[in-house]
């Protein structure tokens, strides 16, 4: 995959998704139908929208997305298929396994620097979110 493919895996994967159809009065109100329009995930990506939908239609020829139509705005609401969802555990996988193969090549004052340096930066992530 392209990294702009991974990244609209990664994000369409993040979030839980509803079953398909539309969402029930409730869940309109409350805002829970999750699954991101395309405007919103190319914001979210920096993405031009253009771009993110060439990159949708090549996900959803793979088999990998899927797009319904959105609710009030009539933006696509998007979502990860059964593959897709598959692909993106391979895909963290051979992440973890490639981060993994680097980490093993730190001595251990470095593994506890990297660590302390990534907690920190969880912090600060989690802090600007609030």
């Amino acid at each position: 995959y392209t990294l702009a493919e991974a990244r609209v895996l990664f994000e369409l994967g993040r979030k839980p998704r509803p079953g398909g159809g539309r969402a029930g009065l409730l869940a309109r109100m409350f805002h829970l139908d999750l699954a991101p329009a395309a405007s919103e995930l190319a914001g979210e990506l920096n993405l031009a929208p253009a771009y993110l939908m060439r990159v949708l239609r090549k996900l959803a020829a793979m088999g990998l997305a899927g797009m319904r139509d959105g609710s009030e705005n009539g933006q696509p609401v998007l979502s990860l298929t059964r593959r897709g969802r598959a692909a993106l555990v391979d895909l963290e996988a051979a992440t973890n396994r490639d981060l993994a193969r680097l980490i093993v090549k730190l001595e251990d004052k470095e593994a506890a620097e990297l660590s302390d340096a990534l907690n920190r930066v969880t912090r600060l992530l989690a802090a600007a979110e609030m």
